[in-house]
């Protein structure tokens, strides 16, 4: 067999060699290793390939004839180390009962996250726009039928796709539709939280480290180095783990003035995100492999698994050095791409000894690399060619970036860019990426390839098929937000997830939108604790036994919580905000992926938008992680760059808050920083609803905000006893007749008001929920008071 179709059918057998199990379960007789080769037989009649699926259990692959490089070994090997991170037992299982369930549901990654206490499961449903929400253990019961729709669904995607290098990502993709909400092992002294999917992933990618690293050390016998002395292969360094970081994100995407500035600020957080998947295809197609080898990638971040091989490691440095030139030429010193690796064996990798915690110190070791990569930013040559400097003599200063070059208008060639193609980016009927050596659109995004240039084009799938049938310069093709990915044939790279939700790219025309005062409202959130949840999130530090603490932190864990994570962000957050209950939200993703969400909208409907994705982001995580955020109100002529850096210093005193979990609205105080249910409960539902009932029965709108005003400052200087009586006869004058028919709600309104002024806790939210209430009634040109 040659060297190039060893690895690719080992790839191909891996990610196929459990699909057996749906058929299982979807009612087919016999074992799922063979059930598996009967219909796949029928779609990849390959031998290599059926052989990995025949023949990935020991007992099979006893009495199997096979070559001595057959790609099944690599694939039994690949198997057992990918099994054994999934497959770790309960603690106080029952003794006695059926040990399979055959129609157990997939249970939430996010249950075993932080010792939580809950159980959830998640429905059997392909990926779509809206997440499977889980639904508490007991409640959701999956179904021979379900399985079998599934295995039809799959099967028919699978016999358009050829098992060839070209339609590799395109498998990797139908797989991730049909096999993310089905369990891996259905054994109930198990937890059952890692997918199919996740599990054929990680098989698929050991495999392909596994076979370049014995291609490479020209290793004849399979059988011999992976069956025989397995046990010794297991402590080989065949494995590389590699991260890129790219430094300097912030700062490129608020460098904005405020003409175009959300146009601007889109494009920037879409080229730097679409950088990162450019370079991580380009370090995979280097190293002759897929996507199945990347384990993370969002917020200018990636893990992949590599092999450690030299092919690799020169790969890197190469992909590496061409970037970062890259970035210098087009960008100075504000855009760095650090990187670092390390080799681990298999027993590293599936956590042996628990006890020591390997898996652990692999990315402690990466990361210390980064940090070492990012203080030793340039070398020597790099250094004395930057202190050089390129500045044209007769150049002019963009007066946005300040790049010194010929300029088109004001702006440099990049600026423009960004505000001209926005448009592109965020029109639903272009959902085709391309990237090839030739531009094939007037507006398109330089990109480094090697020691040239690749271009992205953004289409529509129509002209994309068309483009894509007429030249054969086309690098590679990636879809948006779930489109259909078979449309555009072998030259599949990935789905990309875009938060695109908007209602408008101006800023005054969304000030224009909200209720009340004419104001927009920017508002920053990020996850609490992700880096601690990812690194350690699956440690249980509460167990009896050292080796039990990391029980469950494993590689298929890891990669399937960075999945879910990387998703949330930035594609079912479209669907979060497009949840309509009365009017579209005026609000517009700026930026959202990785763990960190930036809006910009009208000031109620940014509200809105925060206690949406803060609930449904609970929800999703099984009340396991927590978001926290800053929002701040501004006249829609504030410049935008400073208003994101003032939410920032607000979603940073929320941060400081006794457990994070909060929002901090207004201004960067304490008195301004509330948890999220005591915000919604007491602030909103509560204090304002009050304020909203008691006014709405009052005839003279203007003597009640005069009310409310007077109101504000006795609020704010309670610590004067005389106006604590001040407050009283101030309520007294809005008292009617007793048998006025809204004396009722008087008297509800005076009781609260007086027993919330004499509480400090209940005194400081009812001060935040007059300022939303003040807001929502003021008319569109009124001054600032409150």
């Amino acid at each position: 067999m040659e060297q190039h179709n060893q690895t690719l059918y080992a790839v191909y057998g891996a990610l196929v060699h459990d699909l057996g199990k749906i058929l299982y379960r979807a009612g087919e007789s016999g074992s799922h290793s063979e059930s598996g080769y009967k219909k796949l037989k029928a779609v990849w009649n390959q031998p290599d390939i059926l052989d990995c699926i025949r023949y990935h259990h020991a007992d099979a692959l006893k009495s199997a004839s096979l070559s001595k490089q057959s790609p099944a070994y690599v694939v039994y090997i690949a198997d057992n180390i990918a099994s054994a991170t999934d497959r770790r037992e309960k603690e106080n299982v029952e003794e006695g009962g059926q040990p399979f369930k055959k129609h157990l549901p997939l249970s939430s990654i996010f249950n075993l996250m932080h010792e939580n206490p809950k159980d959830f499961e998640i429905p059997l449903e392909p990926l779509s726009n809206n997440y499977a929400r889980p639904i508490p253990s007991g409640e959701y019961a999956l179904t021979q039928q379900d399985y079998q729709n599934v295995a039809n669904c799959l099967l028919q995607a699978l016999r358009g796709i050829p098992p060839e290098p070209q339609w590799m990502n395109t498998t990797l993709s139908v797989l991730e539709t049909w096999t993310s909400s089905i369990p891996s092992s259905t054994n109930t002294r198990e937890y059952a939280d890692v997918s199919l999917y996740d599990h054929q992933k990680i098989t698929a990618a050991t495999a392909a480290c596994i076979s370049e690293y014995l291609l490479e050390h020209a290793v004849s016998d399979y059988q011999q180095v992976l069956v025989k002395q397995g046990k010794k292969f297991w402590d080989e360094k065949a494995f590389l783990l590699y991260s890129a970081d790219v430094s300097g994100i912030q700062n490129f995407i608020y460098t904005v003035s405020t003409d175009n500035a959300l146009r601007s600020m889109r494009s920037r957080s879409f080229f730097l995100e679409f950088l990162m998947e450019h370079y991580i295809d380009e370090v995979l197609d280097g190293c002759g492999l897929s996507r199945a080898n990347l384990l993370y990638s969002g917020g200018g971040h990636c893990y992949m698994l590599l092999p450690n091989t030299q092919k690799t490691k020169l790969c890197l440095a190469q992909q590496s050095a061409h970037i970062n030139r890259w970035l210098r030429e087009q960008f100075g010193i504000r855009l760095f791409l650090a990187d670092g690796m390390t080799p681990c064996s298999a027993n590293e990798l599936t956590n042996q000894p628990q006890k020591d915690a390997p898996y652990k110190e692999i990315f402690r070791r990466v990361s210390q690399q980064i940090s070492y990569c990012k203080m030793h930013r340039y070398s020597a040559a790099e250094l004395m060619e930057l202190n050089r400097g390129t500045v044209r003599k007769d150049g002019r200063e963009c007066k946005i970036c300040g790049a010194v070059e010929q300029l088109n208008g004001e702006k440099c060639h990049w600026c423009n860019l960004f505000e001209q193609i926005s448009r592109d980016i965020q029109d639903k009927r272009k959902t085709v990426f391309v990237v090839s050596e030739t531009p094939y659109t007037q507006l398109h995004i330089e990109l480094p390839h090697g020691d040239s240039c690749a271009y992205l084009s953004i289409l529509e799938t129509d002209d994309a098929q068309q483009l894509l049938q007429q030249t054969d310069d086309v690098l590679r093709v990636y879809t948006k937000n779930a489109q259909s990915l078979l449309s555009v044939g072998a030259h599949y790279a990935s789905q990309l997830f875009v938060g695109e939700y908007h209602d408008s790219n101006r800023i005054n025309e969304l000030a224009e939108k909200s209720t009340g005062i004419s104001r927009i409202a920017v508002c920053r959130m990020d996850v609490d604790d992700l880096g601690k949840a990812f690194i350690s999130g699956f440690e249980r530090p509460h167990a009896a036994a050292a080796e039990d603490q990391y029980k469950y932190v494993t590689i298929s864990r890891t990669a399937s919580f960075s999945r879910q994570m990387s998703r949330f962000f930035k594609y079912y957050i479209n669907s979060i905000l497009a949840r309509v209950t009365k009017d579209a939200l005026a609000v517009t993703i700026v930026y959202s992926g990785g763990d960190d969400v930036f809006l910009v909208g009208a000031w109620d409907h940014i509200l809105e938008a925060a206690m949406r994705i803060q609930e449904d982001f609970q929800t999703y995580t099984c009340h396991t992680l927590h978001l926290s955020a800053g929002i701040l109100l501004k006249n829609a002529k504030y410049p935008i760059r400073r208003s994101a850096s003032e939410a920032a210093e607000l979603e940073a005193f929320a941060k400081s808050h006794d457990g994070k979990n909060a929002v901090t609205i207004f201004e960067a105080s304490a008195q301004q920083t509330y948890p999220w249910q005591i915000f919604q409960d007491k602030v909103i539902n509560e204090k304002k609803n009050l304020l909203e009932r008691f006014f709405a029965n009052q005839e003279d709108a203007e003597r009640g905000k005069a009310f409310l005003y007077r109101l504000l400052d006795l609020l704010r200087n309670s610590e004067q006893r005389i106006n604590l009586a001040r407050f009283a006869y101030l309520l007294a004058r809005l008292e009617p007749k007793k048998n006025n028919p809204s004396y009722a709600m008087y008297a509800e309104f005076s009781k609260q008001m007086y027993q919330w002024y004499r509480n400090p806790t209940d005194r400081q939210q009812l001060i935040t929920a007059i300022y939303i209430y003040v807001y929502q009634t003021r008319m569109k040109g009124d001054t600032d008071r409150a």
